[in-house]
């Protein structure tokens, strides 16, 4: 897979590559949920310490590390997530198994942090080729849409141009790559419904206004505005996974609340569909002699990478000698706060592949058995160190501020 190098970086990476195993699987033994990541950046601060990388702490277990090199006047940034998931991990042939009960490193970020300390590690000994300054933000409570916005408070201080992240994939087969232009996840809005009626017995709904069966025709209604207002072609879902309505059977309630998620890659495609869902929810209600609320507490934009520093990307995968590996991979609609990055700077999230079902590395994210083929993690160091240095090589000064 690794045949022939063109630059340094994946030779350096390489010989990195037992140290980062070394971290990841230290990682993945002691994982901790999102907001309580405090052993895994005391980890990172100690490891930077050890190269001597200087850092600033922020929020509460971000880190943002800086390398300097040629010059202070041009700035990339590079991402990796810390946090793990409040999952049972059922892998227990693996000796670096989760040992804390219900957390577990089932979203490869695990492997995320120990690519972006073996990039440290490449960028330190590559100063010579660097010719600007580069960022490295360990972002915590990635898992709970958090800590984007503190490491964006610290690189606004900076002359940012370009952000660069990596998410391995378990879809993808391992040692892969994907960074090519536009859309890459889907925005994603959480959605919460209330559905106000009037409470009654039972046995005489008709002195009452029934929430739950306006709640019902709710539901079905939504449910055909993808495959009835919606261009087919145009990727969006909408999907409600909660309802929670009174406390007996045999009483009707005064409310009925429902929660989902709306997922789309267009802005105007999300625009439409939130007044579309509005339109439909309080029609429907109001069809039952119901009321409704509909509201959007938060959400992420769309991952779509920037056509010019995914040239970039290109440029570096073909420097290390790797662009046998590219592949282009279909947009997916889950959504990534990576896109907060992306928002404020143009950038890369970029694709490696880590799916080996002979190692039994086949499993998706999330899922309690998950694990990643540790192989492409020289790949991904390589690939982070090496987009810094093709960034600034290719691209003019003030290209994405």
């Amino acid at each position: 897979m690794l045949a022939s190098y063109k630059t340094s970086a994946i030779a350096i990476a390489l010989a990195e590559q037992d140290y980062m195993r070394a971290i990841r699987r230290e990682l993945h033994s002691l994982p901790e949920l999102s907001l309580h990541e405090r052993r895994t950046s005391q980890r990172i601060a100690e490891e930077l310490d050890a190269i001597g990388v200087p850092y600033v702490r922020v929020g509460e277990f971000g880190i943002v590390a800086t390398i300097e090199g040629t010059s202070r006047d041009r700035v990339v940034a590079l991402r990796a997530d810390m946090d793990a998931l409040p999952i049972q991990e059922d892998n227990p042939h693996l000796e670096y198994c989760s040992k804390t009960e219900g957390v577990m490193h089932a979203c490869g970020h695990d492997g995320h942090v120990a690519m972006l300390l073996g990039a440290a590690r490449i960028l330190q000994q590559l100063k010579a080729q660097l010719n600007g300054t580069v960022k490295l933000c360990f972002q915590q409570a990635e898992e709970v849409g958090k800590g984007t916005q503190e490491i964006l408070a610290e690189l606004a201080k900076f002359p940012v141009e370009s952000v660069f992240g990596i998410h391995l994939w378990s879809e993808i087969e391992t040692g892969k790559i994907s960074v090519e232009a536009g859309p890459r996840m889907a925005a994603g809005k959480a959605i919460n419904i209330a559905v106000h009626g009037t409470g009654t017995h039972g046995a005489y709904p008709n002195r009452g206004i029934d929430p739950v069966l306006a709640s019902a025709a709710i539901l079905l209604n939504c449910s055909a505005l993808i495959s009835r207002e919606i261009d087919a072609v145009e990727p969006a879902v909408l999907t409600f996974g909660q309802i929670h309505a009174g406390e007996a059977g045999n009483v009707i309630p005064d409310i009925v609340r429902i929660a989902g998620t709306l997922r789309t890659t267009s802005v105007a495609t999300e625009a439409f569909l939130i007044e579309a869902v509005e339109r439909v929810v309080k029609n429907t209600a109001a069809s039952y002699r119901a009321t409704a609320e509909v509201s959007w507490p938060g959400g992420v934009p769309v991952v779509a990478n920037d056509p010019a520093c995914s040239a970039v990307a290109f440029t570096a995968v073909h420097n290390l000698g790797l662009a046998d590996q590219l592949i282009d991979f279909k947009t997916m609609m889950a959504s990534e706060n990576y896109a907060d990055f992306l928002a404020v700077y143009p950038g890369v999230f970029a694709l490696i592949g880590v799916r080996n079902e002979a190692l039994g590395a086949c499993y998706p994210h999330h899922h309690p058995k998950f694990n990643i083929d540790e192989e492409p993690l020289s790949t991904g160091a390589a690939l982070h160190a090496q987009y810094a240095i093709d960034y600034f090589n290719k691209m003019q000064a003030g290209a994405g501020q």
